[in-house]
């Protein structure tokens, strides 16, 4: 049969056991899957005498890397980890989260998502060194836990401008 071969049960991933640590904080239990996105944008010119892209004229422009994940746990270290200074303060009677001033972007660093192997026991692992932080939507919705999704978008550095902002690596 095509494209399977003897080989194929133990390269296949499985999802579970996943979990997201920032900048070594493990942010806890999650909800739903762990989404992994990485894509390069490519431009191709538009020449008059073909009907479309032509091979060997192409460039890539630029490219993407993140990681969505729906916190379960409401923490404050996990959770201040996660969303970097957007604001969280501890100090007073209550934990705080927001409510900073909107000023620099929210970046963190070492994005990693662990905890998953493949079937022939080898590590995946997905890092983003630098990301911004986009914080999503909380439903509180009666006779289910509240999740807070959060994306970590991978960041190109001043000493690696041309580099994707993340990788996955598979153990040998």
């Amino acid at each position: 049969m095509g494209g399977i071969s003897a080989n194929t049960p133990g390269r296949i991933v499985y999802g579970t056991d996943g979990f997201v640590t920032v900048n070594g904080t493990d942010l806890g239990a999650t909800l739903g899957p762990i989404e992994i996105r990485m894509n390069a944008e490519h431009y191709y010119p538009d020449l008059a005498q073909a009907r479309g892209p032509v091979a060997g004229t192409g460039k890539v422009t630029g490219g993407t890397f993140s990681v969505t994940v729906t916190l379960a746990e409401w923490d404050y270290d996990n959770l201040s980890a996660a969303m970097g200074s957007i604001g969280a303060d501890s100090s007073g009677a209550s934990e705080k989260f927001g409510g900073a001033t909107l000023d620099d972007a929210v970046e963190v660093d070492n994005v990693i998502v662990t905890g998953i192997t493949r079937k022939d026991g080898k590590a995946f692992v997905a890092t983003i060194p630098k990301a911004y932080v986009e914080v999503g939507d909380i439903t509180l919705e009666e006779g289910k836990e509240a999740g807070l999704q959060i994306t970590f978008h991978g960041l190109y550095t001043t000493t690696s401008p041309d580099v994707l902002p993340g990788y996955i690596e598979i153990e040998k």
